[in-house]
């Protein structure tokens, strides 16, 4: 919990030195400056935590077993954070992840499907995570998987290269997402977010049709692999014929989208 601790002794500190400037007369009111001081130590914050990202102790980790499960159904939900996705979980694994206060995770078997949730804490507490504050979680890559993603203003490195998703669910706010599609099977990614950059990489040898609406700051689509066929809309040329494809739908406001 260091990092928690140095952001909150970071806070008490500066309150300090505006109550004592308060004291000596030299500002009025110290609560003015409360909401504007927040806003820049939790933006500082979050730049912060891209560049320090400390090893996460073993003690920090959960793991979820796969059973009898056939399929496995994710929904995460997180706040403002640093989140990597991996399909790389051990046999017999449906999930194994970092875990820290603040975080809640289940399990329940649907049948033949087991559904496993995560949710942390508020999105206004970006800071409340693991030491490092990133987030790691590697899924099954031996059974199909959907994934519902939801977060804050978070930045996301996601591979799903070497897992069966079917079905991929992104909904984000200001937020970077680097997100690698599978390379085996049929699959669909919808992606919702406002002011945010999402970063699509189609393995090669995966084919994809990528429909894009709403505005967008910036929409770049690698033409020599998927041709513009409408307004908006990108094909693969072997799209409707190859076994391994991907249906992309992005709805996002000024964002900025690169698909290659």
């Amino acid at each position: 919990m260091k990092r928690d601790n140095i952001f909150w002794g970071g806070v008490l500190i500066l309150f300090g030195v505006l109550f004592l400037l308060q004291t000596q007369g030299l500002i009025n009111n110290v609560f003015r400056f409360f909401w504007p001081l927040m806003l820049i130590l939790v933006g500082g914050w979050i730049v912060l935590g891209v560049y320090w990202k400390p090893a996460i102790s073993a003690s920090e980790t959960f793991s979820v077993p796969l059973g009898e499960a056939k399929s496995v159904r994710y929904n995460f939900a997180h706040g403002a954070a640093q989140i990597e996705i991996a399909g790389n979980a051990p046999t017999g694994m449906a999930m194994i992840g970092s875990s820290a206060a603040g975080m809640n995770h289940q399990s329940r078997l649907d049948g033949d499907r087991l559904d496993v949730k995560i949710e942390t804490g508020p999105s206004m507490i970006p800071f409340l995570g693991p030491n490092g504050g990133l987030w790691r979680y590697q899924i099954t890559k031996d059974v199909p998987v959907t994934l519902t993603i939801e977060a804050g203003a978070s930045t996301f490195e996601i591979d799903l290269k070497d897992t069966l998703a079917t079905r991929t669910e992104v909904k984000v706010g200001a937020s970077t997402v680097n997100l690698t599609l599978p390379v085996r099977g049929v699959s669909v990614l919808d992606i919702e977010g406002g002011a945010a950059t999402f970063n699509l990489r189609v393995p090669d040898g995966t084919a994809a049709r990528i429909s894009a609406r709403e505005g967008f700051s910036a929409l770049n689509v690698d033409k020599n692999r998927f041709a513009e066929i409408a307004m908006g809309v990108y094909e693969s040329p072997n799209f409707s014929s190859s076994p391994d494809r991907c249906e992309i739908s992005i709805k996002a406001g000024m964002a900025s989208v690169t698909v290659k």
